[in-house]
C-alpha cells in the first residue's frame, strides 16, 4: 500500500477525537499528515471562536503537532505562488489547496467538499474527500491496523476511562458514523 499524503482541512480538526484519530494514524503509518503554518494559525483562530479550546491549550496543540510532526510541513514559499491559481471561493481554502497541490499527490479531508472544486483540483494532483469516506476506504485496505490503532487510542483514554465501543460512538458524533460503525462491525467480528 502506498502511503497517503493529507492534509486536513480546519473543520476535521474538531471535535478533537478526530484530529487524534488522524494523527495517530500517521504515526502508525497508514498515511501521512501534512500541514501549514496558516492551517495550524486558521486551526487556533476557529476553536477560539468555537469555544472548543482556550488560545493557550489551543497553541499548546499546535506547538505539540509541530514537535510530533516535523518534516511534514510545507512551508509558505512553496506554495505561496500558486494560491492566487486555485480555484474556490473562500481565500483559507485556497491556501490549503494551494499547500495540498505544492505536495501532490495530495488528498484534503473536508466536511465541506463543494469549497474545493474536485475536478479542478484533480488536475493538480490533489483530491477531495469526507472525512467518513476517506476513513472507511482506509479501513477497508487495513483493517486489522486501523482496530489497532483505535484500541490503543481508547486505552489511552483515562477520564473517562474508554472503551474500544465508546470512542467510536465518540467518533460518530464527531462525524465519521458510517467509519464507526464499520469498526464495531471489526470489533465484534
Amino acid at each position: 500500500m502506498a502511503l497517503r499524503r493529507v492534509l486536513p482541512d480546519t473543520n476535521v480538526c474538531y471535535p478533537i477525537s478526530l484530529l487524534d484519530l488522524m494523527l495517530r494514524l500517521d504515526e502508525a503509518s497508514l498515511h501521512e499528515i501534512i500541514w501549514t503554518e496558516d492551517l495550524l494559525d486558521e486551526l487556533v483562530r476557529k476553536w477560539v471562536e468555537h469555544g472548543v479550546r482556550s488560545r493557550e491549550a489551543a497553541v499548546q496543540i499546535c506547538d505539540d503537532i509541530r514537535a510530533a510532526f516535523v518534516g511534514q510541513d510545507v512551508a509558505r514559499a512553496d506554495y505561496e505562488h500558486l494560491v492566487a491559481s486555485m480555484p474556490g471561493q473562500d481565500p483559507d481554502d485556497r491556501v490549503h489547496a494551494a499547500a495540498a497541490a505544492a505536495r501532490a499527490p495530495t488528498t484534503i479531508i473536508t466536511r465541506n467538499v463543494r469549497d474545493f472544486p474536485s475536478r479542478a483540483l484533480g488536475e493538480r494532483g490533489v483530491s477531495v474527500r469526507r472525512p467518513d469516506d476517506y476513513l472507511i476506504e482506509l479501513f477497508e485496505e487495513c483493517p486489522d491496523e486501523i482496530t489497532a490503532v483505535v484500541i490503543e487510542m481508547a486505552a489511552d483514554r483515562q477520564r473517562p476511562p474508554t472503551t474500544p465501543k465508546d470512542l467510536l460512538r465518540v467518533l460518530s458524533r464527531a462525524g465519521v458514523p458510517r467509519f464507526a460503525r464499520t469498526v464495531v462491525h471489526g470489533l465484534q467480528a
